[in-house]
């Protein structure tokens, strides 16, 4: 039995793009320095202990107030950067959101474009080397 480089290189191939969609998922939901761990979950932690500050401040509470600013303090703020805080403070934290999402799909959708036409033009001259027709594995 002959092995078949093309159905070989077709499942490299594959396995490459999958790994290439779980990378760039990784990305886009787990990882990195962008908006979505910036904003979306440091902000509204801290939101949290400010109002639990004011709250305890408009009841007297001076003990909880205290508490909830020390919590705050703990909180890194400093690595959040200040356009995150223009944007969390007027509310356009979702369409940034998006927009960052959508790069990274415009990467993800890139790439598995880049290697198809990579896989399709090495298959292209290997086939052409190897006297092959189109859209056969073999000669016949």
């Amino acid at each position: 039995m002959a092995i078949n480089i093309f159905k070989g290189a077709r499942r490299i191939s594959m396995l490459v793009a999958v790994i290439w969609i779980i990378g760039w998922s990784v990305m886009a939901f787990g990882y990195g320095y962008d908006l979505y761990d910036n904003c979306v979950r440091v902000m509204p932690i801290r939101a949290e202990w400010i109002r639990l500050a004011e709250e305890a401040d408009r009841r007297g509470d001076k003990e909880a107030s205290d508490s909830a600013r020390e919590e705050l303090k703990k909180i890194d703020y400093s690595y959040v950067p200040s356009e995150c805080k223009e944007i969390w403070r007027e509310g356009k934290w979702w369409p940034q959101l998006l927009k960052d999402l959508g790069q990274k799909v415009l990467w993800t959708i890139s790439g598995l474009l880049f290697l198809w036409a990579f896989t399709w033009v090495i298959g292209w001259i290997v086939r052409g080397f190897m006297d092959i027709p189109r859209e056969q594995d073999k000669k016949e």
